[in-house]
């Protein structure tokens, strides 16, 4: 989207105890007995390094209980079992092994690059668009168009997904359809992952009381001052249509209920709901909405969070708005809202990179993915990783991707746009909540 931003100087300075990152740690000090069947299938497979094995523990006799049957692999273990050209490479052959001998059908990465390292598509429609940006689909596209292992890098030349303004694409076998649903909590220190073990836990371990959880707020106003209507709002619009068991909370620029310091937004999530909207444009470490003048009507930013105060009301966050889930960046407010403590999201959906709207070229867009999302939900789809993943789907199918036409075309605009579109959190975890067994 375009820049039309405040421009936002942030200096984030990261306290807590620091994860070692080490490999010659011992898997066997820091680890707990796992006793599983390898003959078994498995629904979730978590990879991260062996120094967070104990952390892990509450979250894998959780997710069990629930019967998510659940495997942890460390990264050292891959590394050892598995050849590629590179760390991530090695990694999606686990994964690729991992469904075709357990049926899996979640994976939960855990940690920063230092531990899960990134992967970037180099798709490029225009000049002015980044076009190395993270891309978590990856590891989710296990097979390519002819049903082996995809690579997206079938010219070898380890530039994955070259597809450049006004050429034809020089990685063009990769389908994009994810074949797992995959999410990632960027954990940076130790404390991190207790806290969101602990959430996840919380939040998973009792139905959400329906007091809070159907309420769905929504914010958004002109995002576009050259087109006609206020964008955010018929974004969060449709939306609302679609969840109709739920009760709208709007904060409009229509309305007057956005105030430009972004006050109500904090007061509406911190009274509890289900699901939070943000529909406008983006960075990094914000998002914003404009008035019918281009001037910004509201913002919401990482230095909000402190104020977030719904603890055990956690909603699932989709923003839409450019680079608001760019993980490279310690300070992403993808991120950040799910790692505040006692407040904040249980998950966000968003991009990494630029986003785009399907009215801008008459293609798909990031509001063709929101909106299906919301309709999977509906529809009676309760675990993210599955919306996620059957939101990409359609996505695809109704926007199929020639990777022959040119990459200023549509297509490699709707390519860019399933590629960012990342989950952050647990793609395991049931939406409201499991009904409590006590």
């Amino acid at each position: 989207m375009k820049k039309t931003l405040i421009s936002i100087s942030i200096i984030v300075l990261l306290l807590g105890v620091v994860i070692p990152v080490s490999s010659d740690i011992s898997l066997e000090k820091n680890s707990f007995q796992i006793k599983i069947n390898q003959d078994d299938d498995f629904d979730l497979i978590i990879i991260t390094n062996a120094y967070l094995i104990s952390e892990l523990e509450p979250l894998f006799q959780h997710k069990n209980k629930y019967g998510i049957h659940t495997m942890i692999k460390t990264t050292e273990e891959i590394y050892q079992e598995y050849q590629g050209r590179d760390d991530a490479e090695k990694i999606k052959y686990f994964i690729k092994d991992a469904k075709e001998k357990w049926n899996i059908s979640y994976v939960m990465l855990i940690g920063d690059q230092r531990f899960i390292p990134f992967r970037k598509s180099n798709v490029m429609p225009f000049d002015d668009i980044p076009y190395d940006f993270l891309s978590e689909l990856y590891y989710a596209d296990i097979y390519d168009s002819n049903g082996n292992f995809s690579s997206w890098d079938s010219d070898r030349d380890e530039i994955y997904c070259e597809w450049y303004n006004g050429s034809k694409a020089e990685d063009n076998q990769q389908d994009l359809t994810p074949d797992v649903a995959v999410g990632r909590i960027i954990c940076f220190t130790i404390p991190d992952v207790q806290s969101i073990v602990n959430k996840i836990i919380d939040y998973e371990s009792d139905k959400s009381d329906p007091s809070w959880f159907n309420n769905l707020v929504v914010a958004g106003g002109e995002t576009y001052v050259e087109y006609e209507g206020f964008e955010g709002e018929i974004m969060t619009q449709n939306a609302i249509d679609v969840m109709k068991d739920f009760n709208p909370i709007k904060l409009w620029v229509s309305n007057g209920e956005l105030d430009r310091l972004g006050i109500n937004i904090i007061r509406s999530i911190n009274q509890g709901c289900g699901f939070l909207y943000l529909a406008g444009h983006g960075n990094t470490h914000s998002w914003v909405t404009l008035s019918q003048e281009g001037e910004t009507a509201s913002i919401f930013t990482i230095f909000h969070l402190p104020f977030l105060f719904n603890k055990g009301e956690y909603p699932v966050c989709i923003i839409s708005g450019c680079h608001v889930c760019k993980f490279s960046k310690s300070s992403c407010i993808g991120w950040n809202i799910i790692k505040k403590q006692y407040g904040g999201s249980i998950a966000t959906i968003g991009p990494t990179s630029s986003g785009y709207l399907g009215f801008q070229w008459g293609g798909g867009g990031l509001d063709w993915l929101e909106l299906q999302f919301f309709k999977e939900y509906a529809k009676g789809s309760h675990i993210i990783g599955d919306i996620w993943k059957d939101s990409i789907t359609k996505y695809l199918d109704s926007y199929p991707i020639d990777w022959d036409l040119l990459a200023y075309l549509n297509c490699a605009i709707d390519a860019k746009m399933v590629q960012e579109w990342v989950l952050l959190g647990d793609p395991s975890l049931k939406i409201g909540g499991y009904p409590s067994t006590s």
